[in-house]
């Protein structure tokens, strides 16, 4: 037993040495993910795809005998029009497919990313987006994709979609293709805007946009007591709120942010230490680790790991820069483009994997997980909280693997007109955690 201990105990302190140096920012040029689409028979026939974790939930592998990269509307039309004429089947994939199901392949385009930055240049905002701006716009409207906020229409970028223009199969008479262009009022955008990829493919979006403006941000970590009596009363608190529950620890991480006027002292930067380049001995170290304890059934192993993880994080205010490169305290204040999303790991040139996405499965060891998301409506989220607690109560070393991959996030969103949107104001609660890589 005490070999045992002693071989945990210093498990945690090299890991802990670990996590000091990769969470820091990277200064090295980190290696992009792998295309989701891999051909044997030169670069275009004999295709698998998969997504950006290297594995669909049900282990299985899509198989395409051909694949093409249309560079234009005109170009897609005329391959969908192909495709039609000769019977083909079609799926479209993303430039990095980051859906973790395998209920659609969403459609290509502009990542996120790449809109923050060109509406920034002209002094305009994507008022909500995701946390990860890997996404294509064509994707995260494909599946509903959103952030966290009860404001305004909510968090869900498809709410400020005002034109859209897709790409579907058509009779012969209309050449086997066409355009149809969709506008505000037009019932058939609330069933496009959210279609998981199988109305067709969007090829043009055009979504309104705000005037720049700044955001204030505080994380405050405070006892989950009172939980199920704050967790709805806080989203209406702050627009762009959230919450990270550790339950094992009995803990809240609430995310106080506000929108602020531009003129608001403030040039802070919220670069997410999870989306970051990671060192790749780091991410094999982590994923090392953890699997001790998954191999040992260590429910308490994996507690005390929590703690320094979470502890770490804290120390580093997960990714928040006051200026840039420095934390100094709270609250940061920045431009919303440089505070709404990130994901630095996935748009570098390549370095030969020395760093990597953590989930990047071209390495042996990396993190590697299933991600479970239940929308509960509001008026339901305490009692459903207090069973939580309840459960937890019962084992409470049993949710702590929750927590090495941040805990529950909870997220706001309002309902929605799209047919597949939100039907009411939900708190959306993310579970990821442990997959092991072989059955």
């Amino acid at each position: 037993m005490e070999n045992s201990t002693l071989t945990k105990s210093s498990i945690l302190l090299l890991t802990a040495a670990i996590l000091l140096l990769f969470l820091f920012p990277d200064l090295s040029t980190p290696s992009p993910p792998p295309s989701p689409v891999n051909c044997t028979n030169g670069i275009t026939n004999n295709c698998t795809v998969t997504n950006a974790y290297g594995m669909f939930p049900d282990r299985s592998t899509c198989h395409a005998l051909k694949v093409v990269y249309p560079t234009s509307e005109q170009e897609l039309l005329q391959f969908v029009a192909n495709a039609t004429a000769s019977k083909t089947k079609m799926k479209v994939v993303t430039r990095f497919s980051h859906s973790i199901p395998k209920l659609s392949c969403p459609e290509s385009g502009v990542t996120v990313k790449a809109l923050i930055e060109a509406t920034a240049e002209a002094n305009l905002v994507i008022p909500y987006v995701p946390y990860w701006f890997g996404l294509t716009i064509g994707g995260l409207l494909s599946t509903g994709a959103h952030g966290s906020s009860l404001n305004g229409k909510g968090s869900a970028v498809h709410e400020y979609v005002t034109e859209m223009r897709l790409v579907t199969p058509a009779p012969a008479d209309q050449n086997y293709a066409t355009v149809k262009a969709l506008k505000i009022g037009d019932p058939d955008l609330d069933a496009t805007k959210v279609s998981l990829g199988v109305l067709g493919v969007i090829s043009q979006v055009t979504l309104q946009l705000q005037p720049m403006f700044k955001r204030s941000l505080t994380f405050v970590t405070r006892n989950d007591s009172d939980l199920a009596d704050q967790a709805v009363s806080f989203g209406y608190q702050h627009e762009f709120a959230d919450l990270a529950w550790y339950p094992g620890q009995r803990k809240v991480l609430y995310r106080k942010d506000d929108r602020v006027p531009v003129n608001v002292s403030g040039n802070g930067a919220y670069d997410f230490i999870g989306f970051r380049p990671t060192a790749t001995f780091a991410i094999q170290t982590y994923r090392f680790t953890e699997k001790i304890f998954e191999t040992e059934n260590d429910a308490d192993g994996k507690c005390v790991y929590s703690q320094l993880i979470t502890s770490t994080l804290a120390i580093l205010a997960y990714g928040l820069t006051n200026n840039g490169l420095i934390f100094t305290g709270y609250p940061v204040i920045g431009y919303q483009n440089k505070m709404e999303a990130a994901g630095g790991c996935a748009f570098r040139s390549k370095d030969g994997l020395l760093t990597a996405c953590p989930w990047d499965p071209r390495i042996k060891g990396s993190s590697f997980f299933h991600q479970t998301t239940v929308s509960i409506p509001l008026d339901r989220v305490k009692e459903f909280i207090l069973d939580l607690q309840k459960l937890r109560d019962l084992q409470p070393a049993a949710l702590c693997g929750l927590e090495l991959y941040g805990g529950v996030l909870m997220r706001y969103a309002k309902s929605s007109s799209a047919y597949l949107g939100k039907e009411a104001d939900v708190l959306d609660f993310d579970f990821t955690y442990y997959r092991q890589v072989e059955d």
